[in-house]
């Protein structure tokens, strides 16, 4: 799954804290992303955008990328 690129879906799905969050860093419903690391135990998720990194729960990239949890 590392270098595996999604596209991110609705945010409906996450609290209003975290979707803001998200959305402020540039993240929308959307727009692509890359896999740069996970971690094992559905520990975090580190995303990349725009040549951003960013960690995420685990639910919360399954939630997002519609992905098996």
């Amino acid at each position: 799954m590392i270098n595996h690129h999604y596209t991110l879906h609705s945010f409906d799905c996450l609290n209003k804290p975290t979707a803001s969050r998200l959305h402020n860093m540039g993240l929308c419903e959307g727009c692509p992303i890359k896999v740069v690391q996970r971690y094992p135990f559905h520990g975090p998720v580190i995303i990349e955008n725009n040549h951003q990194r960013i960690g995420i729960r685990y639910r919360d990239f399954a939630a997002l990328t519609e992905a098996e949890v």
